[in-house]
């Protein structure tokens, strides 16, 4: 997880404009994945982890 981590936000800082791009788009222009729409369904889990661990 550390690895994989560190490589994603490494290649998050390398796209343009990612922070006003919407969250499923910012993965999608990093992963570059067969099927782009796939990281939506996991986005509300995600930001409920980050709210919950973010500050703890």
């Amino acid at each position: 997880p550390q690895y994989a981590t560190t490589a994603f936000l490494k290649g998050l800082k390398q796209v343009d404009g990612w922070h006003d791009m919407p969250l499923t788009q910012a993965a999608q222009t990093v992963q570059v994945s067969a099927y782009p729409d796939a990281y939506a369904q996991w986005e509300q889990q995600a930001a409920d982890l980050v709210g919950h661990y973010w500050n703890s």
